[in-house]
């Protein structure tokens, strides 16, 4: 660990905040967290972070030791994977998400909206275990503020997401409520209700249609979440 002025405070915590006391720290190790390793794949799930900022970031990551960045063969990406310091923070990143699920998390406002975003996101929470072993295409479409067109191809347990039509047959189309989709994937609403409520429609083979909303892990923060709901039950009853 390379060692960094910063507070004038002697403090472990203090030492820490040097690591993850900005904006866009935890989310670019949150990336790492998930599987992605090239630099483009790291920015995709942090849209909004300029490259030039988040290319600083990875520096600094690097210079602190806990990011190492692997040269890249002649016509590949450079890769970027946590050291044993960066995967130890791992714990840390996912107790602050618990912690907002629970008392500062809510329903998305329309500036956190984003539909492309959200088709990163489902990609990333896609269960190799859930998703159909053949080869499936899915097209997404979502409506309402920010939305936006992709496409999941699946194939052998893997899932990767296009912004652009792969030219394949698509096996199932889903037209969701951006809103209601970025509610349910953390958490907040279960699908049936998105399908019952005419929030989402899914036009295909019904076994496809039945099973899309189980391919995905929606459980991340549910911990956090259950126990706001459950505080918020208390204080809603009267005090006798």
């Amino acid at each position: 660990m390379v060692p960094m002025s910063g507070y004038a405070d002697y403090c472990p915590i203090a030492s820490a905040v040097e690591v993850l006391g900005d904006r866009w720290t935890p989310l670019v190790i949150r990336e790492l967290m998930t599987t992605a390793t090239g630099f483009n794949e790291i920015h995709r799930g942090v849209p909004k972070m300029s490259r030039s900022l988040l290319s600083a970031r990875l520096r600094m990551l690097e210079r602190r030791g806990l990011v190492v960045r692997h040269a890249a063969d002649r016509g590949k990406a450079v890769r970027y994977e946590l050291t044993p310091a960066g995967e130890a923070l791992t714990p840390i990143i996912w107790a602050m998400g618990q912690w907002a699920a629970e008392w500062t998390f809510g329903d998305p406002s329309e500036e956190e909206l984003d539909g492309l975003s959200l088709l990163w996101r489902l990609h990333q929470h896609a269960m190799p275990d859930r998703v159909p072993a053949d080869r499936t295409v899915v097209h997404i479409v979502l409506t309402g503020h920010n939305g936006a067109q992709g496409w999941l191809d699946i194939n052998g347990g893997a899932t990767t997401v296009c912004k652009t039509d792969p030219g394949r047959d698509i096996d199932l189309a889903v037209e969701a409520d951006n809103r209601q989709m970025h509610r349910w994937l953390l958490g907040l609403v279960p699908f049936r209700s998105l399908v019952s409520g005419g929030d989402v429609r899914l036009l295909g083979r019904g076994r496809l249609a039945r099973a899309f909303p189980t391919w995905f892990d929606t459980s991340l923060f549910a911990r956090g979440i259950k126990r706001a709901e459950e505080r918020r039950a208390r204080e809603a009853v009267p005090v006798s």
